[in-house]
């Protein structure tokens, strides 16, 4: 079984632990979970065999924004060992483009068919196949759902302006009276046709006055609920804290506020759209990123959290141990702004080490910023 993540430590919350335990007459490794506060809910983040899954770091960074929330990852093996018996909720991540999942192990599909219709699951992009009907590839077979997976050759839509539903409003209430709402899309993942007759939902849908596509969906499946989305709230700067709210309401456990260091709905106020002469254009700042003067660098990073910023975080985080003053202290800012609380060590790091007390002084300012972006109660 892969390691817990993260692992809530006060006494008066859940505590995950993922236990590789040898049984000598058994001899099987499981998960074992005290249950210490029943607020606490525990997500497993599905990797399914032979295929690459995406962003499911950033799945576990969003998720920690939640503190009543812990998290493991599951491959097919930790599936068939534990039977998921202490998983409350499961997410299918993004698998990357063109790869499919061919076969699943059919005790894997049985424990998986068994777990979704009691608790419930969670399907992002491409990952929502494995719940769908009518495909090529073996799946759950539980959503009907028709779909298209060709990327556009020439323009593509990175960020998507959306509207809710009522039904859609009751399990983000935080977002009403929002005219302009955004979050990063899945170009690659097109749904073209749902049946709503039979307990399909469509909660939130594009903008575009020509084509309403539904972007995120519900269904119930037997006892347990079902989210969709072609979307990628889990990279999106100020929109991150829909994925635990997600899971929350897939659990049937009581929402709670966030912060407005993460609860950021009015962050972007435009689609993004990315052809070729925007491909080259990023190429060159990342070039321009780590080559270019110090008047250079603090350009790029400007223009690249505008139009490339999760891409460009990784490079904009090797950019704190700069000498210079003003290029770490707005890689610094960059990665506030991106919620990027991967770099909370590096940024304890830094203020430790750092010479300069005006420096320090504001880099710690960042630092308390991207703590409190985690573990909200």
């Amino acid at each position: 079984m892969k390691k817990i993540v993260r692992v809530l430590m006060p006494f008066t919350m859940l505590l995950l632990l993922a236990v590789s335990c040898v049984n000598n007459d058994k001899g099987k490794d499981y998960i074992k979970k005290v249950v210490l506060n029943q607020e606490t809910i525990a997500v497993g983040i599905y990797k399914a065999t032979s295929v690459n899954s995406v962003n499911t770091k950033y799945i576990a960074e969003a998720l920690n924004i939640d503190g009543g929330i812990v998290y493991v990852t599951l491959t097919d093996t930790d599936v068939l060992k534990t039977k998921l018996e202490n998983i409350d909720v499961i997410i299918f991540p993004e698998i990357e483009k063109g790869q499919t999942i061919d076969k699943l192990d059919d005790k894997v599909v049985e424990i998986l068919k068994n777990f979704i219709s009691k608790k419930g699951a969670i399907g992002l992009c491409n990952g929502c196949s494995l719940l769908l009907k009518n495909t090529k590839s073996q799946t759950l077979d539980l959503v009907d759902l028709s779909i298209n997976n060709e990327t556009p050759t020439e323009t593509i839509k990175s960020r998507v302006r959306f509207n809710l539903t009522e039904d859609g409003e009751k399990i983000f209430p935080d977002l009403i009276g929002f005219d302009n709402l955004y979050v990063n899309y899945c170009s690659d993942f097109n749904i073209t046709k749902l049946d709503t007759t039979n307990g399909n939902k469509i909660i939130g849908f594009t903008s575009d006055l020509n084509v309403k596509e539904p972007l995120f969906i519900t269904k119930k499946y037997k006892s347990g609920k079902i989210f969709i989305t072609n979307t990628h709230p889990e990279t999106t700067p100020g929109m991150r804290w829909m994925l635990p709210r997600i899971v929350r309401w897939v659990y049937n456990k009581k929402f709670i506020a966030y912060n407005k260091k993460v609860y950021r709905p009015d962050h972007y106020s435009n689609e993004l759209l990315l052809d070729q002469e925007n491909q080259k254009e990023i190429e060159a700042l990342l070039v321009q990123l780590e080559n270019g003067k110090k008047d250079e660098i603090l350009k790029a990073m400007d223009e690249l959290q505008i139009i490339y910023p999760y891409g460009a975080a990784e490079k904009v985080r090797a950019l704190l141990i700069e000498k210079n003053s003003n290029i770490k202290l707005r890689a610094a800012k960059y990665l506030v702004d991106m919620e990027y609380t991967f770099a909370i060590e590096d940024m304890r790091k830094l203020v430790k080490s750092e010479k300069s007390r005006k420096v320090k002084e504001q880099l710690y300012v960042y630092l308390l910023e991207l703590e409190n972006m985690t573990e909200q109660n």
